[in-house]
Order: C-alpha cells, then structure tokens, then sequence
C-alpha cells in the first residue's frame, strides 16, 4: 500500500511538473522575459494597449513589474490572472480591453507606497481610507438609508459584482454582515479610484529651474496629469480636465465657484441633488465667507485634514476679532449652527454687520479703501 501510494505521489508531482513547464514554455514572454521589461506583456496582443499609454505616461521610466509584479511575486492572484489570459488565447476569448480586478487593484495599490510614501502615509490616515466594514456595516446609515448598487460609484468602484456581494441583508433592519471576511479593513477608495497611472504625462523632474519664479506663479496648473475620476459604469478613468463642474445656486443666485481643476474629481462623489443647489445632497461647496475657496484650498488632497489651513488666510483673530481656532463650527461641536462651510457674518449679527474693530485686518482694508482718492475711469 505505501509503495502504491509512493508511486501516486511521483506520479502527481511529474504531473505538476509537466504543467508548470507547458505554462512556462506557453507563456515565456511573461514568465521568462517579464523581469527584464514591460515589452514582454505584449506577447499578449490585448496589452499592447494598455502598453503604449504607460509609455506615454509619466511612469513611463518604470517596468511593468514595478506595480503589477513580476514573474517570481508570491502574489497568487497575479498568477491566477496569467493564466487566465493564456486560457483566453488558447481558447480564442480574446477581451476587448484588459481591465483589473478587485484584488488586483488592492496589489497596484499597495506598490504605490514605494515611490509616493508620504501621500500614501496621510491617505492611510484620512478619510479616504475608509474600510469596507465601516461602510457597509454602519446603523446609522443602513437603518435610514437602504444600501444600493449606486453605493459602489464612491465607495468599492472597482468591486467585480454588486452591492448584494459586499454585504447581507440588504434592508434597514439588519443585522449586517459582510459576505467575504477579507474585505474587513480593506480601503473602500483606493489610491486608483483618484489616479490613472497610465495617463498621458511626463515625468516630474526638479531640475535648475525648479523653484524659478515663472515656475511657480499663481496661474501654473497644479494638478497632476494621473488624476481623474474611475467611473465604475465605464470600467475607464476620466481624466480631470474632461470632468464637469456643476454651476451651483444659493438662493437662486450664482455660487462663485473656485477655478481649480482638481476639485471637479471631488465633485464625482461629492455632489449636489439634480437642483445644483449648494449644500443639497453630498455637496459641500463653501458660501458665506468662504464662498469662492475649492475644496483643496482648504483641505489636504490625501489626508483631507484642514485644521492648519486656517493659518493659510487668518492671523491670529479673524476680521471680527475673534481667534478662529476657537470659533464652534460643525466640524467641532456636532449641534453648532455655524458651518464651516456656510457660515456667514449675519449668522450671528442678523440685525446688521457692525464696523470693522479697531487693528484688525478688515479695519485695515477699510481705511485703506477710504484712504485712495477717487478716480475718474476712462474706457
């Protein structure tokens, strides 16, 4: 009997060897050559693609393997795809277009750290990196609000089923579970949902000229060419400069709206009911005295941390006289009526604005007016 058994087990391991040389020997360009540079993904017609838009990018410098793993990863999933696309080719179910799954996303995503560790330590430390069970599991949203397939656009865009696969029951009474265990902890917004890294861009260098004036005036572009918006109906990103910018209302009047860029991929999630009226839905767009600061001018792209903002535009006292660091906002005490992101000068005198107080900054602005004589404009 054991040495039947010890024949069976020669037997299976000359089987396994045999298929791990046919996978070899069928896909050589990637597991022989795949190391050496990203051309060898092309061996597979389907990257091409995907290929010459990373050559076109600003990580252009950097191998393939750099963010999806090379031949010798112990990542079983990148394994699991390779063979998958060599059973498209053997089999003729050639896909239109590569797009990533679910777990692979997380592994691109956990490479982004090698190259960007500070923007990736104060996403970890944000909001952004919200865990799928802090999302899905939350009371105090599922008792109100029923979950929906519409979810995922903000929070799990690159899930590969549905809402239904993240989380059971779907009802406002609970209790809910997650469905897969692995998704506890994991990031509902990864670093992808922001950043296509194979958009068209060059590589940023600080040279000579770095830091020279013309370089760094006030009208330069300051987003980077990666960020864009995943749209999950797409399966695509949408780069930042093709996204729109709703033409928001307050009162029936127009909202002055900053002219930054990078807050249209804000708005993607962060966005107002079908009225475009400011502050309906998941808007957050500045009124009052802030109206006219975007969303970065305030908050930190990855962190979203804005408590040191306030040094950005505020001496020590604000215009009134009052220190701001101490002033009770919704984002201090949750029942304060005054809104960072609303609050307006007759919130608190509704009677009328009194004059400016004697040394602070808008006393200065006002004599400073009063004091240029006026001037007949010519045209």
């Amino acid at each position: 009997m054991a040495r039947r058994l010890s024949r069976m087990l020669r037997w299976a391991l000359a089987l396994v060897l045999t298929l791990v040389v046919a996978v070899l020997v069928a896909n050589r360009g990637y597991y022989l050559g795949g190391s050496a540079s990203g051309q060898y993904c092309t061996t597979c017609h389907q990257i091409q693609a995907p290929h010459d838009r990373a050559a076109a990018s600003a990580h252009r410098t950097l191998d393939c393997k750099e963010c999806h793993g090379a031949a010798l990863t112990t990542n079983l999933e990148l394994h699991k795809t390779n063979l998958r696309h060599l059973w498209y080719q053997v089999s003729g179910r050639i896909p239109d277009r590569v797009r990533l799954k679910d777990a692979q996303v997380d592994f691109v995503a956990s490479n982004c750290r090698r190259c960007h560790a500070s923007q990736f330590a104060r996403w970890t430390a944000g909001g952004h990196s919200v865990a799928f069970d802090h999302i899905f599991l939350s009371r105090a949203h599922n008792s109100k609000t029923r979950l929906m397939d519409d979810c995922l656009r903000c929070h799990g865009m690159f899930v590969d089923g549905n809402v239904t696969s993240i989380v059971q029951p779907i009802d406002n009474v609970g209790p809910w579970t997650l469905v897969r265990d692995h998704d506890r902890g994991r990031p509902t917004i990864p670093c992808l949902a922001c950043h296509s890294m194979h958009a068209r861009g060059t590589p940023l260098k600080a040279g000579p000229n770095y830091l020279e004036p013309r370089t760094i005036a006030y009208g330069r572009v300051v987003e980077t060419t990666s960020l864009a918006f995943y749209d999950r109906r797409e399966r695509r990103h949408v780069p930042a400069a093709d996204l729109p910018l709703p033409a928001m209302t307050q009162d029936d009047r127009p909202v002055v709206m900053s002219t930054d860029r990078r807050q249209r991929v804000c708005y993607q999630c962060h966005a107002p009911e079908a009225t475009r009226r400011v502050h309906t839905g998941d808007d957050r767009t500045a009124t009052g005295v802030h109206e006219g600061i975007g969303c970065l001018g305030c908050h930190d792209p990855h962190a979203l941390d804005a408590k040191v903002s306030c040094a950005n535009c505020h001496p020590a006292s604000s215009n009134c006289g009052l220190d701001v660091t101490t002033m009770d906002t919704t984002f201090k005490t949750a029942g304060s009526a005054h809104d960072i992101h609303r609050v307006a000068c007759a919130d608190c005198h509704p009677k009328g604005v009194p004059p400016p107080k004697a040394g602070t900054p808008r006393a200065a602005r006002v004599a400073a007016v009063v004091a240029v004589p006026s001037r007949k404009v010519t045209r």
